[in-house]
């Protein structure tokens, strides 16, 4: 914040909306770089945007339950005395929908392992395979043929009688 700080900004639009994104661009007087993103990755990411945020949300009432625990647990101390189980915050104090979040949490995280292993792919697969795809996506080295295909060899005239 302040004089000197500095930020990016990201806008995002559809083709169709690039008249009045220009017209906000003009009146801000900022220059913004135009980078084409396949709309394909961008439904592929926005999975992971929304695994990512479940992850994190379990995380942050993990440790929201931790630290309430360890502040719980400096307090008797320093007042020497014994601490109830009750009062600590544990899996085994979980509502049924608490353990539902839990568990989407889990498998959100695993999902999410899953597609960052992967690359983002505009096709994962198609109607028809060229030879560049069946390579990417088997791993299977593809045979190209040696010499040309008889479309490919050039016609000899016949010679006229």
């Amino acid at each position: 914040m302040g004089k000197s700080a500095v930020g990016a900004s990201l806008s995002l639009i559809d083709p169709s909306e690039d008249k009045s994104h220009n017209k906000i661009v003009q009146a801000l007087n900022v220059p913004f770089q135009k980078v084409p993103i396949d709309g394909r990755l961008l439904t592929s990411s926005q999975e992971r945007v929304n695994l990512a945020s479940k992850v994190v949300l379990a995380g942050e009432k993990m440790n929201k339950k931790q630290s309430s625990n360890a502040w719980f647990l400096e307090k008797a101390s320093q007042a020497d005395l014994e601490l109830d189980d009750d009062l600590l915050e544990d899996d085994r104090h979980l509502s049924a929908v608490e353990r539902v979040q839990q568990r989407e949490a889990t498998r959100a995280k695993q999902r999410l392992t899953q597609l960052l292993a992967q690359p983002m792919k505009t096709q994962r697969f198609g109607k028809f395979m060229s030879t560049n795809s069946a390579t990417t996506l088997t791993g299977v080295p593809v045979a190209l043929p040696t010499e040309p295909r008889s479309s490919q060899v050039p016609k000899m005239k016949r010679p006229r009688l």
